[in-house]
């Protein structure tokens, strides 16, 4: 039963994954279109060496294992790279994305309002606020992360005293 239950969490948390990546995704065409239309280089090594220092902190701070958090971005960061190729190539955008009626789009808007509201500034807010207490407990985000699910699960399988 307490098994299960981490199992759903974890599962939530990969399906936030799963659609922070989608997201981020979304943003490489226009990343793309910016760099062809400007005469960029597709690859930007000090953009890569920023988020690679940006990790080193996160990690410090947060208890991660770098080498994962790298691991993950070298992945995002070469597909993207794939993606800003194909389309310095192509110029153009998909037949998919040509059938696409974006007007009839228009009422999912304030749902991605929404979301960005939530990713841009309530989440970093917040999981601030957890790191700078952490952080006068000499804790990380991890340490309290994990205890804190670990009493969650504990109340929710009936093991709470």
């Amino acid at each position: 039963m307490e098994l299960d239950l981490v199992r759903k969490k974890l599962d939530y948390f990969d399906d936030m994954i799963k659609t922070m990546i989608t997201l981020r995704m979304s943003l490489i065409p226009i990343v793309a279109t910016i760099k062809v239309k400007n005469k960029m280089p597709l690859f930007q090594g000090n953009r890569e060496n920023e988020i690679y220092k940006g990790i080193e902190e996160f990690a410090e701070k947060s208890g991660v294992d770098s080498d994962l958090v790298k691991n993950i971005y070298k992945l995002i960061m070469t597909d993207a790279l794939k993606i800003q190729e194909k389309m310095a190539e192509d110029l153009k955008l998909s037949e998919k994305d040509e059938k696409i009626d974006f007007s009839k789009l228009e009422p999912m808007k304030k749902k991605f309002e929404k979301i960005d509201t939530i990713i841009e500034k309530n989440i970093p807010e917040i999981i601030l606020d957890i790191m700078k207490e952490c952080e006068s407990k000499d804790l990380n985000l991890t340490q309290v992360a994990t205890w804190y699910y670990d009493e969650k699960i504990k109340f929710y399988s009936g093991n709470h005293f």
